[in-house]
């Protein structure tokens, strides 16, 4: 499980790289009970992301569990960033969606 994570980091590192984008990423590996009812609602926080400086957000599910879920957004500042990270609106929208157990959060910068 953790090589799939640090791939897929290492994999959008590299395209944001490649991109132009260097900085600071957020990233968000979670379980859910079920994909399906999880994405409408990641989908409706899409305002609170943005307003927390978090841009260009990718939804990956593992290879053969599309419930182990990695959320991987550029992120403008980490102190809004970990904001995000320990909000009550993200803590009732996971809880919404059906997010298991805890999240892990990533703060990662580009050097």
């Amino acid at each position: 499980m953790m090589r799939w994570f640090l791939a897929a980091a290492a994999m959008s590192l590299a395209c944001s790289a490649s991109a132009g984008v260097t900085g600071k990423t957020l990233v968000i590996r979670q379980t859910v009970t079920d994909y399906a009812k999880w994405r409408p609602i990641y989908d409706a926080h899409r305002a609170v992301r943005a307003s927390s400086g978090l841009s260009n957000c990718r939804v990956q599910s593992s290879d053969g569990d599309v419930n182990d879920v990695v959320v991987i957004c550029d992120m403008a500042d980490v102190a809004k960033g970990k904001a995000f990270a320990s909000s009550k609106s993200l803590a009732e929208a996971m809880a919404r969606a059906g997010v298991v157990g805890k999240p892990s959060f990533y703060f990662l910068t580009g050097h």
